[in-house]
């Protein structure tokens, strides 16, 4: 079994590892595309009207989700997806194991770029990030190993065999459908400093170079595996940028260095307070004009009270405690909070190009085939 691989940083498995690897990954898609949506036939014939004559109106996501548990199907999809994820994730991880001499030669043999890598061996990690988020076993300080790259190239591997992420195999597709969205609505938009935040191993961070090629771009993450691993992965596709090892919070930049500063699936993985520093820091690290946004799943606000409960699995069982806080704040007050116009902060939905392409949406996890993303302007920009 020989597999299309996107880049020399990833390597070709032998054929029973490849096959437990594709086994995983395919089971988390039929579980995720096929099973779960049938649910919600069930909850609103069945579940809802008890909910609604017991309550005396309409559930909220906490009392959806409780009395979905109830549902003995449910709760068997809750532990056969859990299980999918962490079997998919091992698979990847064993493959990478088995192969790291041979990475890690790779690697060294990149170094001298065009991808530049700062690391930071003293930095701290901080607590709230979970041990295992997302049942990914070491997590990203690839806890109890310590190997300098097998964390980062477990998660690429991991994010692009897999077909639940469907996101292209260089797993791009929301940093080209962001990007073009971004400079659809601001034209006259010109950053010539970018900076990621939360970048792991820079799979929305690449893109962001292929459309404002005159940009210096730059991304951190606290994980040293993660950006050890992304600086050889940029270097392999022959994209320079940098990947430095800092933390969201304070990222040691001057103030008002940069034109442009995003994340991408970050902040439902921060505490409260860690979330409020970033906001704040993107405030400070922007020049007069520049742009913040964020991207994640979109907020509780934009979603119906059933899809909300959907959440639930994420915080239970797949090491995502801080979804349920981070989804209900109201993104403007607490941009405005960290000292942003509220008259100029955005909502905007990117539709994802590959789905334009003519990938099927109901296969992806993007929203029904498009990026949500959230922002402000450090002052107000024109905006079509």
């Amino acid at each position: 079994m020989t597999m299309d691989l996107p880049h020399s940083m990833m390597l070709q498995p032998d054929s029973a590892d490849a096959t437990r690897e594709a086994f995983w990954g395919e089971l988390q898609t039929f579980l995720e595309a096929q099973v779960r949506p049938g649910f919600r036939n069930h909850y609103e014939e069945t579940l809802r009207p008890l909910l609604v004559d017991a309550l005396g109106r309409e559930p909220d996501r906490h009392e959806i989700a409780s009395i979905m548990l109830d549902m003995p199907a449910n709760r068997a999809w809750y532990i056969a997806r859990t299980e999918a994820q962490r079997q998919a994730f091992d698979a990847s991880r064993a493959i990478v194991d088995g192969q790291i001499e041979q990475l890690s030669a790779r690697a060294a043999a990149l170094d001298n770029g065009p991808a530049t890598l700062e690391l930071d061996p003293d930095l701290p990690f901080p607590a709230y990030i979970q041990a295992e988020a997302h049942n990914m076993a070491g997590g990203y300080e690839d806890a109890g190993r310590h190997h300098p790259i097998a964390a980062g190239a477990a998660y690429d591997r991991a994010l692009a065999i897999h077909r639940v992420a469907a996101m292209g195999p260089l797993v791009d597709d929301v940093g080209h459908s962001i990007a073009a969205k971004l400079k659809e609505a601001f034209p006259n938009f010109r950053p010539l400093r970018i900076l990621e935040l939360g970048c792991t191993v820079g799979h929305t961070l690449l893109p962001f170079k292929a459309a404002y090629p005159e940009a210096e771009v730059i991304g951190i993450d606290v994980s040293g595996p993660c950006v050890t691993f992304g600086a050889a992965r940029a270097s392999a596709l022959v994209v320079p940028v940098t990947f430095s090892q800092r933390n969201a919070e304070y990222t040691g930049y001057e103030p008002e260095s940069f034109d442009l500063v995003f994340s991408r699936i970050l902040l439902h993985e921060t505490c409260e307070e860690a979330t409020r520093n970033i906001f704040a820091e993107c405030h400070r690290l922007l020049r007069p004009g520049g742009i913040m946004f964020h991207s994640d799943a979109p907020q509780f606000d934009e979603l119906d009270a059933y899809t909300q409960s959907l959440r639930d699995w994420d915080i239970r069982f797949n090491a995502e405690p801080f979804m349920d806080g981070y989804y209900a704040l109201s993104l403007e007050e607490e941009f405005e909070r960290a000292g942003f116009d509220p008259t100029a902060t955005f909502r905007l939905y990117a539709p994802s190009q590959i789905v334009q392409r003519g990938y099927r949406a109901e296969e992806t996890r993007t929203s029904g085939g498009r990026y949500f993303f959230a922002g402000a302007i450090k002052r107000n920009l024109q905006r079509t």
